[in-house]
């Protein structure tokens, strides 16, 4: 077992101890909370993220990132050429899903939008950079049914909705 291993062990033992208030625990206790503890370390780096799908810029700057979170869920990313953050999303089997965030290259969120199963859906935000003034778009069933300007102070300057 390795030494950082151990010691982790040993400050569970401690914690579990504390917390039950016991003062002694027996050998056969001890062993047991240390496989228990072994098992649960090596089945979270067994659920760790890893980076499917990766692109470069050329200055080497990463690009685009795909990780897989889980069976048929993805997690993008997507950089400006300096390498802050431009996007970030999830992909689930092939399709847009959940919140999505873009930003602007100072790292401030200036869209919220969410997705299900590649439809747009709820309340989207968007930030217009020249005025500040924020627009709210609802979708329901993947079509736009109403929108909202509001001004820097949230004031609203004008809405309306979808005629079908």
């Amino acid at each position: 077992m390795s030494c950082e291993l151990f010691i982790l062990c040993n400050v569970m033992l401690m914690l579990i101890q504390s917390y039950l208030n016991i003062a002694y625990i027996s050998s056969m206790l001890r062993k047991s909370l240390y496989i228990i503890v072994v098992f649960l370390v090596a089945f979270s780096f067994s659920l760790s993220a890893k980076i499917v799908h990766v692109e470069y810029y050329p200055n080497g700057n990463v690009k685009i990132e795909v990780i897989k979170m889980k069976k048929g869920l993805h997690r993008v990313n997507q950089y400006f050429e300096d390498g802050t953050i431009m996007e970030t999303g999830y992909i689930k089997n092939g399709m847009f899903q959940g919140r999505w965030l873009r930003y602007d290259e100072q790292g401030e969120v200036v869209a919220t939008a969410y997705y299900h199963n590649n439809r747009r859906i709820g309340a989207w935000q968007h930030l217009n950079p020249w005025t500040h003034s924020s627009m709210q778009v609802r979708y329901e069933n993947g079509n736009a049914v109403s929108f909202k300007e509001l001004d820097q102070q949230g004031k609203l300057i004008a809405s309306g909705d979808r005629i079908p």
